[in-house]
């Protein structure tokens, strides 16, 4: 079965892991900071910041996914090279396909998606909380925008 990958939604980081979700998440009321949605060549990003200022870390949700232009395989090449040159990593299990946490990030792989959570600079049982319970989202929703059958029939020809 051939998938135009076209036609493949694009994931919006705002969409995929929500300000209501972030705000109920870290306990503060946060909103979309002045620069909205970033794209940064193949990744497109969102931060969001607290209402008040002062009152929480900023939470930045990066989504590099593969398209026309970038396979999945090259989807999983940036991650697992960022993963390599962090000796201080530990692997999560149960959340995406692939995940580890080197703070401050949390890193998911799944479905042909690399989602990078940064939420703060702590490296504590609670920051460790956060960023897993952020990432569980995120991997729920690449796994309910991009279908199995649609990835699996993508990824057909890609070796990891």
């Amino acid at each position: 079965k051939v998938v135009d990958v076209s036609k493949i939604e694009r994931i919006a980081p705002d969409q995929h892991v929500t300000v209501e979700a972030v705000s109920t998440i870290t306990g503060v009321d946060m909103k979309v900071d002045d620069n909205g949605v970033t794209t940064d060549g193949n990744a497109t990003s969102v931060t969001y910041v607290s209402e008040e200022a002062y009152a929480g870390d900023p939470v930045t949700i990066r989504v590099e996914q593969f398209s026309q232009s970038l396979s999945i395989n090259q989807v999983w090449n940036d991650y697992e090279n960022t993963r390599i040159y962090r000796g201080d990593m530990e692997f999560i299990e149960g959340i995406g396909e692939d995940c580890y946490l080197a703070y401050p990030n949390i890193n998911i792989y799944d479905r042909g998606c690399y989602v990078r959570i940064s939420a703060g600079s702590g490296d504590d049982e609670a920051q460790r909380e956060l960023l897993e319970n952020l990432a569980s989202i995120a991997a729920g929703e690449v796994e309910r925008l991009i279908p199995i059958e649609t990835y699996q029939a993508v990824s057909e020809n890609v070796i990891k």
